[in-house]
């Protein structure tokens, strides 16, 4: 009894160890799929974060091509991985247009691109790597439990056996499901964090980092995206650049943050852009009543006194005005040249005035 209890814990001991191998090998075959997958949150975010900073081309292929060799090398490991390498693939493609595109500057072209083709492909991507997980972790939980299932036959004929490889594997048991949470803390992490530096990118992309306003490309949605009757305000500053070379950059700067403040101020229900330099631009729902009474407005504020590095400062504004009853392709083109040159005929001729498409109101 004693001999076959023996030769029964050594085939369980041999059985158990070969289970535990079986269900560390899935472990580590689920790990590497969740690599894959953060490889892949991090190479859809990469154009947008060099977009937001500014890289060049040569430093944007260098960091893609270090994600993809990783990720090369992980399907090279994987053991029947020709189907998702082709799917991978396929995703890479669809990102190296959207990535070529903001390359030469086609953002718009590229934000399309990725709503049409690249989320959806991801949104498949990410979906097959979650199956494919999920398969490995069953995998090896299956494993773990047929090893519970040698270990309670074996108890009948040798408990001390049984026992000393009860607690092996309660301990191993444990410190899996410790790993198993550290990494799906780390994972969870990593998602938020990435999701808010998307966000910060996407923020930083659309708006003025000096006086938070929207910034051009912004304007450019916003006119695009309008409906129903619109005007669009053209600003330009009068008498900035004395002030900005008298007192300095910095005073400058405080200026078209005060200049910033006054227009939402004047402008609550519109969106308020700055071109750049000492440019703005706001868009107001309405037709041209409604414009009207906001350049009004604008002109006056800006031609109250600005407290500016200790001392006081009088500038005033220019304002083109151009208004649309209806939304429709090529209206923000128009708009913005139809503002554009009633904004000019202001500085031409008064200054500190507004001008309305073809008819100018000065102050």
């Amino acid at each position: 009894m004693l001999s076959l209890a023996l030769v029964l814990l050594a085939a369980v001991t041999v059985a158990n160890i070969e289970l535990h191998g079986r269900s560390r090998a899935h472990e580590g075959t689920r790990a590497q799929l969740n690599e894959l997958n953060m490889l892949l949150h991090e190479e859809s975010s990469l154009q947008w974060k060099t977009l937001a900073s500014r890289n060049t081309p040569v430093k944007v292929a260098r960091e893609l091509g270090g994600i993809r060799l990783r990720e090369r090398d992980i399907l090279d490991k994987l053991p029947g991985s020709e189907a998702l390498s082709r799917q991978v693939e396929s995703y890479h493609a669809v990102l190296d247009d959207e990535l070529g595109l903001l390359g030469v500057g086609k953002t718009a072209e590229a934000l399309a691109l990725e709503q049409q083709r690249t989320d959806p492909a991801f949104v498949v991507l990410a979906n097959t790597l979650q199956r494919l997980e999920e398969s490995e972790t069953a995998d090896a939980d299956l494993a773990k439990s047929l090893a519970d299932f040698t270990l309670i036959l074996a108890m009948a004929f040798a408990v001390a056996a049984i026992g000393l490889l009860l607690y092996r594997f309660e301990r191993e048991h444990r410190a899996s499901l410790r790993a198993r949470e550290e990494l799906l803390r780390q994972q969870q992490e990593a998602l938020d964090t990435l999701a808010e530096h998307e966000a910060l990118v996407r923020h930083q992309a659309a708006h003025d980092p000096l006086t938070g306003l929207a910034n051009r490309r912004a304007l450019t949605e916003l006119l695009t995206g309008a409906t129903g009757p619109q005007a669009l305000l053209l600003i330009d500053l009068d008498e900035f650049k004395p002030v900005n070379d008298r007192l300095g950059h910095a005073a400058g700067d405080e200026l078209l943050i005060a200049v910033a403040g006054r227009l939402l101020e004047a402008a609550p229900d519109g969106a308020v852009v700055r071109l750049g330099g000492d440019e703005f631009a706001v868009v107001q729902a309405g037709g041209e009543p409604e414009g009207v009474a906001l350049a009004e407005r604008i002109v006056a504020v800006l031609g109250e006194p600005f407290d500016i590095a200790g001392t006081t400062v009088r500038i005033g504004a220019s304002v083109g005005l151009a208004s649309a009853e209806e939304a429709g392709d090529g209206v923000g083109d128009h708009l913005l040249r139809e503002a554009d040159e009633a904004m000019y005929r202001v500085k031409q001729s008064t200054k500190g005035g507004f001008a309305v498409s073809c008819v100018m109101t000065a102050r």
